[in-house]
């Protein structure tokens, strides 16, 4: 009988011990060699302000016969020579209206990145006990959007229109000009798909904690849109004389942002996995992946004058001139040909991505 009760005890102890061991075996073959895993969390990205800035097209000469006084065509006031233009103007005019252009915001990178909500899956192939090769899916929401310099640099330009047209005319033709500048900003939108391919390697083969490392590398898709931002400024005022129309002008400026629709990226990183038995468990990492990510700027400019009769043409008494006018045979300043798609700078870089995760996976 005391034989008995040990054989008992020690049959005990070997199935307790067993028990113990079946998180180890899990790593193994012997409980399958793929997972699936689902996860979510948390993404950020950065933005890289690297790039070259373009040329922004020159002005070219006006006539105002028979005025005499040299003036320039400008496709828009907000940038370039048409900025340049209106503050020599005031200047003279109105010393106290300067304006303030937008060269700044559209020569340079205007770009930022949010951070958000990340969702995704994987499918893991084990290799023997320690390897692993696993091909992920991760949706970010990290739209592009306008950095907060490049939004001051935006309401600037749209708030010194209003108050450089208003003392230049109050100076001379109008003593009550309405002059108007609105934004009309769009942010950017959509998600980041980014597809992966990774080779890992557990740290330990053994427990219910497996450290583990990953390198690969994939690609980033971009979805939704780029932000853009349109300004229109308009200026009107009647002339103090029976049947002429008014002067009636308007410059309508957008500025687009825009990236690769695919980039492809380098990826590390590692986290741990915690074997809740050997058909699932849970595992929680951080990844990071480097590429793509830079962002170009373009803009469009429309200039609109409008025409009427009897006519009236006012030219200002500097050197150069800035002309307003509604006839047909003179034409304003604010007459250059429209502009679209024209890139004022073209970034360079790479963006890191980096998602903290946590999920669920399963062995099969």
């Amino acid at each position: 009988m005391t034989v008995s009760y040990r054989c008992a005890a020690a049959l005990a102890v070997v199935t307790s011990f067993a028990l113990m061991a079946s998180p180890a075996r899990a790593q193994g073959a012997a409980s399958g060699k793929w997972e699936l895993d689902v996860h979510g969390g948390f993404a950020s990205a950065t933005s890289p302000h690297g790039g070259s800035a373009g040329t922004l097209p020159a002005s070219t000469p006006l006539s105002t016969f028979p005025f005499s006084q040299p003036s320039r065509r400008v496709s828009s006031w907000f940038f370039g020579d048409g900025a340049a233009l209106i503050n020599s103007v005031n200047t003279i005019l109105a010393p106290a209206a300067r304006f303030t252009a937008i060269d700044p915001v559209i020569m340079s990178s205007a770009a930022s990145r949010d951070s958000g909500a990340n969702v995704g899956f994987r499918v893991a192939r084990r290799i023997g006990s320690r390897y692993f090769a696993e091909a992920t899916v991760d949706f970010t929401r990290t739209p592009l959007t306008f950095s907060q310099k490049a939004l001051d640099g935006i309401e600037a330009s749209r708030t010194t229109f209003v108050t450089t047209f208003r003392g230049l005319f109050m100076s001379g033709p109008s003593p009550n000009p309405d002059v108007t500048a609105t934004l009309d900003l769009n942010e950017g939108s959509g998600w980041e798909v980014t597809t992966t391919g990774v080779f890992g390697v557990d740290l330990l083969t053994r427990g219910r904690l497996i450290p583990y490392v990953v390198g690969g590398a994939g690609v980033a898709h971009i979805t939704g849109s780029s932000p853009s931002a349109t300004i229109t400024g308009h200026y009107g005022f009647t002339i103090p004389v029976p049947g002429v129309p008014p002067v009636n002008e308007t410059d309508t400026l957008a500025i687009r942002m825009t990236q690769d629709s695919n980039s492809p990226v380098g990826v590390f990183g590692g986290g741990f996995r915690y074997v809740a038995s050997p058909r699932w468990g849970v595992r929680f990492d951080v990844r990071a992946s480097v590429g793509g990510g830079a962002s170009d700027v373009l803009i469009d400019a429309r200039p609109s004058v409008a025409k009427g009769s009897p006519t009236v043409v006012l030219v200002t008494p500097t050197i150069p001139s800035a002309v307003f006018s509604t006839s047909t045979t003179q034409d304003s300043s604010l007459s250059g040909p429209t502009i679209s798609g024209l890139k004022t700078f073209s970034g360079s870089g790479s963006s890191l991505r980096t998602n903290i995760v946590g999920g669920v996976y399963f062995r099969f």
